[in-house]
This record gives C-alpha cells, sequence and structure tokens, in this order.
C-alpha cells in the first residue's frame, strides 16, 4: 500500500475568464478544504473545464487569484504547482509501455532508478496493472488506460488532484466501476480532489461537495444531499432531475410552512430558504 500523501489545508479561488466578450466564469469564489472530494457538476459550456484548467494553470484567468495553504499560487507554472491531472482522453504516450507512461514525470525529475521502480510498482499496485509493465497503450481496455493515467498522476504525490471528465469515453458499467475506484484510492490516499462531470450520477456518488455551475455562475454548492433534496433554484432542481414544477404566487408563510396559490390550487411545503438559499437564491430566483 502506498503511503498517504501530503495534502493540502486549502485551496482559496476568486477567479473569472472572459473570450473577448463572453465571459466564460463570473467571479466563481470558492474554498476547498484539504481532504475533500469536490465536483463541478453542470451542462456543456457552463464553464466547468475551464475553472478546473485555470486551476491547474493551463489557461490564464482573466481576473482573479488563487492561494493555497495561504501562499498566491496563480503565478506558478503548472509544474510548480504540484498537481496531479487525469484527462478526458487519458493523454497517454502511445509509444512508451505502461511502466514508462507511469514514470514518466519521475524521470524528468531524475529520481533515482530504484526509487522510480519502487513508486511504479506501489501505484500499478494500487490500480490493480500488477504484470502490465511492458504493454502499451494500444493493448489495454479504455478502463485499463485510465487507470494508466491515474498512476501516472498520483506517483508524483500530488497536493492536489484534477480528474476532467475522466470517464466520459468509458461504457457504462466501467463508468460504475471506476467511480468506486476513484472514491477508494481518494479515502486510502488522503487526497484532496476535484472532479469535473456533466453526469448528475457520477457527481452524487462521488463527491463531499457539489458546486452547480450555469453560464460561468455559480448556482449552489453543498453536500449530495443538499443538492438532490433542497435545489436553491430552478435551474438546479431541473438540472437533478426534478419535473414537476408549479408555477404561483406565496400568499404566507407561517412557522416555517409555505402556502402557494398555483392557478387556484393551494400548496403548502417546508421553507428552507432562511436555512440554504442565502445569497445565490437572492441573485437567481425563486423556484416556486
Amino acid at each position: 500500500m502506498p503511503e498517504p500523501i501530503t495534502s493540502l489545508n486549502s485551496l482559496r479561488m476568486g477567479i473569472t475568464k472572459r473570450y473577448g466578450n463572453k465571459t466564460v466564469l463570473d467571479n466563481l469564489e470558492l474554498e476547498i478544504r484539504g481532504g475533500e472530494f469536490v465536483t463541478f457538476l453542470g451542462p456543456s459550456g457552463c464553464g466547468k473545464s475551464t475553472a478546473l484548467s485555470i486551476v491547474a494553470g493551463l489557461t490564464p484567468a482573466t481576473a482573479g487569484e488563487i492561494w493555497l495553504d495561504g501562499k498566491r499560487a496563480d503565478e506558478l507554472p503548472p509544474e510548480k504547482r504540484g498537481f496531479g491531472m487525469v484527462f478526458q482522453n487519458y493523454a497517454l504516450f502511445p509509444h512508451m509501455t505502461v511502466f514508462d507512461n507511469v514514470a514518466f514525470g519521475l524521470t524528468l525529475k531524475s529520481f533515482q532508478q530504484d526509487e522510480i521502480k519502487r513508486r511504479v510498482q506501489d501505484m500499478l499496485r494500487l490500480v490493480q496493472l500488477l504484470g502490465y509493465e511492458d504493454r502499451y497503450p494500444g493493448q489495454l481496455s479504455g478502463g485499463q488506460q485510465q487507470r494508466v493515467a491515474i498512476a501516472r498522476a498520483l506517483v508524483l504525490r500530488p497536493r492536489l488532484m484534477l480528474f476532467d471528465e475522466p470517464l466520459s469515453n468509458l461504457d457504462a458499467k466501467l463508468r460504475v466501476e471506476m467511480r468506486a475506484e476513484i472514491k477508494q484510492i481518494h479515502s486510502e490516499l488522503g487526497l484532496t480532489s476535484i472532479y469535473v462531470t456533466h453526469d448528475q450520477a457520477e457527481a452524487l456518488s462521488l463527491s463531499d461537495r457539489i458546486v452547480v455551475l450555469k453560464d460561468g455562475v455559480l448556482m449552489q454548492s453543498g453536500s449530495p444531499q443538499e443538492i438532490h433534496d433542497r435545489p436553491r433554484n430552478m435551474f438546479v432542481a431541473d438540472f437533478m432531475g426534478f419535473r414537476n414544477f408549479f408555477r404561483g404566487k406565496i400568499v404566507a408563510v407561517v412557522d416555517g410552512v409555505v402556502e402557494a396559490d398555483t392557478a387556484g390550487v393551494r400548496l403548502r411545503g417546508e421553507d428552507h430558504r432562511s436555512r440554504v438559499w442565502g445569497r445565490s437564491q437572492r441573485h437567481h430566483g425563486d423556484p416556486s
């Protein structure tokens, strides 16, 4: 079993990204605590992958800052941030063996050969690929290639793991299996992880916290249960699969019970606004 990774204590960001007149991220403010598994969730084009790319240092922010454990990080190049990243298309070197793919980062950092071998073997054992060292990516299944990509990122013992829709190219059965493996690796190694997906089930099953984005704006941030059971606005409710919407007017709020008139029919329900709606509710509209 590989030794636990020394994780970060906190990552704080407040970032904006524009391409010309188009705002892709609109002042995304977020703090991620050490050991958390945080998922950026939303439809295509909502800004989730852009946010991940800015955190990784692959894309510069138009405005804003990123702080790691109290130190400014957005001015650092990607290789100085100490992060690991797993891409949607695996991004393996086709001419290199599994061993050489996983060892690539260690080789660049001039680790000793015996240390490289020990670390690579530990990672391949963790992702259940011992015995595959001499195979090439083209000789592996999609799930095996994704395991190699995860091992390659983990072998450098990153302070933060970044996953950019890593399971979207896999079939449904394999996606479920890989979800469980990613969650287990996260827990066993004490990682801090940011995961990007448009798949609601994936986000609900993996995350400690889900960040829902729409058009570059943070709609809601909360635990999977909060996001699923108490959506803050119409967009979150619709995106999470709610299908019963009633337009109406709130006519009374008494002792935490809301009464609404919907075309002559009175509906009553529990008022969650004082606990969970907050500032974003005022900005993004009442779901009633």
